[in-house]
């Protein structure tokens, strides 16, 4: 029943018949309806009789204004008739025509002398107008008190002078009056004079009020803005309303520009302020110079309703923004990177903290805005919201631009000056020596200082890396994310800075373990052998090597642990939820440059990105496809084998890659001290070799055909294998500390970083190709049993310990066969003793790792030939072009068989002429 008495057409009993037909005329249903059908009747019959009623009542009114308009319309009925049948009728006389028409002229006639009396009447009046105006206007502009008092809005105080203070205070008024006058009589003479004269006033009630104006504008309070209407009213009459608006923006922020400005005053007269706090306490003083800000926003955004309407609210209190923070401009910039008297240089904390207090302004002039629906009855439409948006957008965070746009440069700055200072100095003076001065019984006991650099050096490192993710944390702050692809090209400059600060220390720490390739050699005189190598050295070397190998390690737990955390931020910033979004869609989202509303400011985050995707979108192509490379590399790619590596014993850094190579290039230099402690010990004793005596002896005849013994290994080549072979003992305890890890991270690569150069300079001096230098190295190559194996989860003591010693037996077999070629006479007896030698050295290779010596073996069955007969043997193997390992024997078999044949032909000569004097003594 509900339903069906909605409807404006339902009949109640019409309901109640079909009810009762449908249940046979069992009205029992129907029983509960009957109150409610009772209370309609009741309330249908009260309705019905009021408007009975009132058609009784009002009934004899409606009857009188109809006989009313009855009786008006009878005299124009009978009007119209009478034209009906005039136009009708067609036998009037042509006298009477003529009559009608001479009256018909005169009316007009005299319609027209009416017409013209009553404009020249008006002209007269308006004439009349424009006078008193022009002299009431006059008076007032022309009279500064009147204009002072009417600002101040008490012109009832000017005494006797009512009629000039009523033409100051209707002056907008009188001038629009002018105006309208002097249109009226813009086709009477005059007319040229008349417009310069409101011309004339125009400008001198621009000049007159304009000043005042400005005046009223800097008070701090404006108290009642009823004078500043009035002077609104007055500007907008001849014009120039806008010129209160530009005023009110430009006067109303003086206050906070001189609180602003006070602060370089406080400074100065506080000298006590250190640089290290400065950025501290501006960074506070900021977030007090805001709230002075706030405050006045809020404070004018009243009076601008008053004065200019609820309408235009938003857009005043964004001019005033603009007219606030403009100026500032550049002394914020200098203030950010000088926070003191004697000018501190940049830092990226004090940046931070400064804009900590910005964002923190800025959504609290989001929040103002958004109160003034509510707080003040301001209507802000899609348009207002969406251009305040922008507008807070870009005024507030545009100090912040420049270090947005140049971000590289300032935190690869600021970064390198941080990291600059936790490298550790390398004093080679033994502690141990200064506490001679000390008194006795002081412990004097200190590290070495190699191992004391190495420690501070594996501290710093935390420190390194701790900085380097803090960078990146800073810089998600400051853009959200938008200059990510900077942040870590900083980080990269910073690194390689840092490493090569490092590498400064180098010559200092060669000098101090020996280990100078040019330097002489303490103990060694006359072509003596050299003493064995410093072994403390090499162990304080090995720490540092594990300090590399802690840098590195550290480097690379740190990117797979950002390289996570940026993926969610730059997600984030994206405005992505999950990961389906396309590279394409994720590009338009981040170049997408439509509007904001304040309602996505609200939240700090999507601030701090809405402000960093504008930077971005005005920034040049170029930094714009970087990021979208970037992106691109770090969302889309990041599952990828070639992006997220596993955990491997040999980590690598997909992110931060320009860092790990800058510490690889530090490590390297490291591996060549390790190695060069022991290395050039055993080069200095092979460098008397090719002018050993015993390569160009020959048989004494005195001796005839007594047998020969066989001949021992040379001291040189004993000096040499005693060096290899204690190597081992010397590498295995560091082997089995908990350094091993470490240390085999950054021994990575040292065959071809240390051993390359050495067999780079054999490769010189017999002209091999790099295939064929390749086939001699690859005795202890990278695929022999010394190499890294990667599927091994961990590093093993036998793996570290046969690294080194192969990369040592290696670099020696390399440096041992250039100065064996280096020789220039070999003789059949020095052919004998070198194979003897190179026999023993090949036990020695055998021992540590080069059981595959090849070019040991060869020589030294070609040693144990006669000449000619090696020298075949070379051509044999010379004649294989397709084997780069014979190709290789044969050019060093060349170069020895022309050492034995050069030494041949010598003892031919020196036999000759022998003979040829004992026969001219006997002639």
């Amino acid at each position: 029943m509900e339903a069906a008495s909605a409807s404006p057409s339902f009949d109640a009993f019409a309901w109640v018949e079909e009810a009762l037909s449908s249940r046979s005329g069992d009205a029992s249903a129907l029983a509960p309806l009957v109150p409610q059908l009772a209370l309609r009747s009741q309330t249908l019959a009260q309705t019905l009789h009021s408007s009975l009623q009132h058609v009784s009542l009002s009934g004899p009114a409606l009857q009188t204004r109809l006989q009313t308009l009855q009786q008006a319309a009878t005299p124009l009925s009978r009007r119209l008739d009478a034209v009906q049948e005039a136009c009708a009728s067609g036998s009037v006389s042509t006298a009477s025509s003529a009559a009608s028409d001479q009256d018909l002229r005169h009316l007009v006639t005299l319609h027209e002398a009416k017409r013209r009396l009553q404009s020249c009447s008006q002209a007269l009046v308006e004439a009349a107008r424009w006078g008193r105006n022009v002299r009431a206007c006059f008076a007032a502009v022309e009279d500064p008190t009147l204009l002072s008092h009417a600002l101040k809005g008490d012109s009832s105080k000017v005494k006797g002078r009512t009629g000039d203070s009523d033409a100051a205070d209707n002056l907008a008024e009188r001038v629009r009056e002018m105006q309208t006058s002097l249109e009226v009589l813009k086709e009477l003479p005059g007319a040229w004079d008349r417009k310069q004269t409101m011309e004339r006033l125009c400008a001198q009630i621009e000049a007159a009020v304009q000043p005042r104006l400005a005046t009223k504008l800097r008070e701090d309070d404006l108290g009642d803005v009823a004078p500043l209407r009035w002077c609104l009213d007055v500007l907008g009459s001849v014009d120039r309303a806008h010129l209160l608006r530009e005023e009110f923006g430009k006067a109303r922020p003086a206050h906070v520009h001189r609180v602003w400005y006070s602060y370089t005053d406080e400074m100065q007269t506080e000298p006590d302020n250190k640089d290290d706090n400065a950025g501290e306490i501006f960074g506070n003083w900021l977030e007090n110079f805001y709230t002075d800000v706030l405050r006045m926003l809020q404070r004018e955004s009243r009076s601008a309703r008053e004065l200019f309407g609820a309408d235009m609210v938003a857009s005043v209190l964004l001019d005033l923004l603009h007219s606030t923070f403009e100026p500032l401009t550049k002394s914020f910039r200098d203030r950010l990177v000088h926070s003191s008297p004697s000018g501190s240089d940049f830092k990226l904390a004090r940046l931070l903290h400064c804009f900590r207090a910005t964002r923190g302004f800025a959504s609290q002039t989001v929040q103002l805005f958004r109160s003034l629906e509510t707080d003040l009855g301001v209507n802000l439409t899609g348009n207002d919201a969406t251009t305040s948006a922008e507008g807070i957008r870009h005024i507030i965070f545009e100090p912040y631009r420049l270090y947005f746009t140049e971000y590289a440069r300032f935190t690869s700055d600021a970064l390198t000056d941080a990291l600059l200072r936790l490298v550790p100095a390398f004093n080679a003076k033994n502690r141990s020596e200064e506490a001679e001065f000390e008194e006795e019984g002081q412990d004097s006991a200190d590290v070495a200082p190699l191992e004391d650099f190495s420690q501070r050096l594996e501290e710093a490192s935390e420190a390194v890396w701790e900085l380097i993710d803090e960078s990146l944390q800073q810089c998600y702050e400051f853009t959200g994310g938008a200059a990510f692809p900077e942040a870590v090209e900083a980080i990269g400059t910073a690194v390689q800075q840092f490493t090569l600060a490092l590498s400064s220390t180098i010559p200092a720490i060669r000098k101090y373990c020996k280990a100078e390739p040019a330097s002489p050699v303490e103990g060694a005189t006359g072509g003596s052998l050299v003493a064995s190598p410093d072994w403390s050295r090499f162990h304080a070397s090995l720490a540092l090597l594990k300090a590399c190998g802690v840098l590195e390690a550290q480097l690379c737990t740190l990117d797979g642990r950002v390289r996570i955390r940026m993926r969610e931020q730059l997600a984030q910033f994206l405005g992505e939820k999950s990961g389906s979004s396309s590279p394409r869609s994720r590009r338009k989202k981040s170049h997408d440059g439509t509007g904001i509303s304040l309602v996505d400011l609200v939240d700090p985050t999507k601030l701090v990105a809405a402000v960093s995707k504008s930077w971005l979108r005005s920034e040049d192509p170029t930094r714009q496809s970087q990021f979208h490379q970037f992106e691109m590399e770090l969302l889309d790619h990041s599952g990828s084998a070639g992006f997220d590596t596993p955990a491997s014993r040999v980590p690598s850094a997909t992110l931060l890659d320009e860092a790990q190579r800058a510490v690889w290039s530090w490590t390297k230099e490291v591996q060549l001290l390790t190695y060069d402690t022991v290395f050039l010990p055993i080069t200095r004793g092979l460098e008397t070799l090719p002018t050993n005596e015993n390569w160009r002896k020959v048989p004494d005849e005195a001796l005839g055909d007594l047998p020969t013994f066989s001949m021992l290994p040379q001291d040189y080549i004993t000096m040499v294998a005693d060096l290899l072979l204690s190597l081992l003992p010397q590498l295995e305890p560091f082997a089995e500390s908990s350094s091993l890890e470490s240390a085999f991270v950054a021994s990575r690569g040292a065959q071809e970083v240390c051993v390359q150069g050495e067999w780079n300079r054999l490769g010189q001096l017999l002209h091999l190709s790099p295939a064929e230098l390749a086939t001699c190295q690859r005795i202890f190559g990278s695929d022999g049993k010394t190499a890294f194996t990667e599927s091994a989860p961990t590093a093993t003591a036998t793996e570290f310990v046969d690294l080194w010693t192969g990369a040592v037996a290696s670099g020696t077999l390399a440096a041992f066969l250039r100065t064996v070629c280096s020789i220039p006479l070999l003789s059949d007896m020095g052919a004998q003793q070198l194979a003897a030698d190179l026999g023993y050295f090949h036990n020695v290779l055998s021992a540590v790792g080069g059981e595959g010596s090849f070019i040991i073996d060869d020589l030294r069955r070609a040693l144990e030939m006669d000449v000619q007969a090696h020298i075949h043997h070379a051509e044999e193997l010379r004649a294989d072009q397709e084997d780069s390992e014979k190709q290789a024997l044969a050019k060093i078999n060349d170069c020895i068989a022309a050492m034995r044949q050069r030494a041949l032909e010598r003892h031919r000569l020196s036999t000759s002429s022998g003979s040829a004097a004992i026969s001219s003594q006997f002639t």
